[in-house]
């Protein structure tokens, strides 16, 4: 305990006689964690105690939604540009299997050009959906409650927004999926995917009288993705255009995280940047 104390006594002396950034106040609570025993304190004890209070789970609750909705701001809108998904690699939505371990023998037969305005519908159509889905996100993080901030506050990456996946990703895909649907609608998506399939289904049964490729495929729990019982075209587009958003609201935590021109709010700054306590 007179360690803790005397830990404790040292690290607020060197808080209180200078600013001190977010990745300071890391290095301190490594350190101080060296002088207690796990299981000591709690994060919220800890963070709040190594901060004097300054940092409460309310005011850390505050700045990660703010930071989750600034990334669903930037995700949306550079998503929803005209090769927004199509012309990023990181977000491309590719054809789908199994129809992607068939390309060669689909373009072979003369399906080429289906292949290529499939995979370019699929991507409008999440490009489209992408600023409709803004205010569902937002909604969303307004009703979180990050019962563990300060826990996540110290880990690295991007928790805020990994919590707010784990949490909420079900429920976004129920709301979001009527718009998906109807943009891929509006661009021909179903049209695409039933030429693709007719393409690719002679080869596949020719195959499966054969080799009983079905009954194998049956026993694998394969079968879902035979083309002949149909893909499930509209959760794969929407599972890609909403892992495409958290994944740009990830990346945008981050640079938040570490990068004081992003800290845009009094709550961002105080949380993430630097501070006087």
């Amino acid at each position: 305990m007179k360690k803790t104390v005397l830990a404790s006594s040292i690290i607020f002396t060197t808080l209180t006689l200078q600013s001190f950034s977010f990745d300071s106040v890391m290095d301190k609570v490594t350190d101080f964690k060296k002088f207690t025993k796990p299981g000591d304190m709690t994060p919220k004890e800890m963070v709040e105690t190594m901060t004097g209070g300054v940092l409460s789970t309310e005011l850390i609750t505050k700045a990660f939604k703010q930071a989750l909705k600034i990334g669903v701001t930037k995700a949306v809108d550079t998503l929803g540009q005209k090769g927004g998904f199509m012309d990023n690699p990181a977000v491309h939505i590719p054809l789908p299997p199994p129809f992607s371990q068939m390309e060669t023998m689909i373009r072979a037969s003369g399906g080429g050009d289906m292949v290529d305005e499939f995979i370019l519908s699929m991507n409008r159509a999440a490009a489209q959906a992408a600023p409709q889905t803004a205010g569902i996100f937002v909604t969303s993080i307004d009703d979180m409650s990050f019962n563990d901030a300060a826990d996540i506050l110290m880990m690295d990456g991007s928790p805020a927004t990994d919590y707010f996946k784990r949490h909420t990703k079900e429920d976004l895909k129920k709301l979001i999926t009527p718009i998906i649907i109807k943009e891929m609608k509006s661009n021909q998506v179903y049209k695409y995917y039933d030429a693709v399939k007719k393409v690719a289904d002679p080869g596949i049964k020719t195959f499966a009288k054969v080799s009983n490729f079905m009954g194998m495929a049956e026993k694998l729990h394969m079968k879902k993705h035979i083309p002949q019982d149909g893909v499930n075209i509209e959760e794969y587009v929407t599972d890609h255009t909403i892992d495409a958003i958290f994944m740009m609201i990830g990346q945008s935590e981050k640079m938040i995280r570490t990068n004081p021109a992003h800290q845009t709010t009094a709550e961002l700054r105080k949380v993430f940047g630097q501070f006087v306590p």
